[in-house]
């Protein structure tokens, strides 16, 4: 399999409060993984972590592909964050956006779907409400088919269509054997959508 990633005895405190610790995973291309957790057991910060964005307080978080340890998984491999953390310049119209991710992971791209197909292309990011942006961030994410996707909280912001939408995505997750995909998430209902999943009450220090 082309990408794994092995977490071992991860943990991540701030100041004297550790959010969670000893958190150990092995993820293999073709899985996908939940998230669970209550607010403020660091659901958002795990991805942070695996994204490179944060470092861990211990542990460590190693990603190979095709059993060659890689530093940089970003500049690698393919690699999609849906986060409030990662947003693009407000500036920028809905065409430069996708634009831009179809220029740099064309390869690894498969068509938008259905949650972009009504953005007003030439509208600048600022001009959208804050569900039309998340639909064009959470849209581009599961168009990835190969490489590291994190979702985080991906259906917040959306209506039941678009909700479904997501779903219907998520069901199908399996069909990219050369994906990971972990989604951090609060909706039972959405949670139970995946075969594995990673509760952080269990890691509560």
């Amino acid at each position: 399999m082309p990408l794994r990633l092995q977490v071992e005895n991860l943990g991540l405190r701030y100041s004297n409060k550790w959010l969670f610790r000893g958190i150990s995973l092995d993820i293999r291309a073709g899985q996908a993984w939940a998230v669970t957790g209550p607010n403020g057991s660091g659901k958002s910060s795990l991805l942070a972590l695996l994204a490179g964005y944060k470092m861990p307080s211990e542990g460590k978080i190693c990603y190979t592909i095709h059993g060659t340890p890689c530093l940089s998984l970003p500049s690698v491999y393919g690699f999609f964050w849906q986060s409030p953390h990662v947003q693009p310049p407000p500036d920028l119209r809905v065409e430069d956006v996708l634009s831009d991710v179809l220029r740099w992971k064309g390869a690894l791209i498969q068509p938008v779907p259905t949650l972009v197909e009504d953005l007003p292309r030439k509208a600048p990011l600022y001009t959208l409400s804050s569900g039309m942006r998340h639909r064009l961030m959470v849209g581009l994410a599961l168009s990835m088919h190969k490489g590291l996707v994190l979702l985080d909280e991906p259906t917040a912001f959306l209506d039941h269509r678009y909700k479904s939408i997501v779903w219907e995505a998520l069901k199908a997750q399996e069909a990219y054997p050369e994906r990971i995909l972990l989604c951090a998430t609060n909706d039972p209902a959405e949670a139970a959508l995946f075969s594995q999943v990673v509760s952080l009450a269990a890691y509560a220090a």
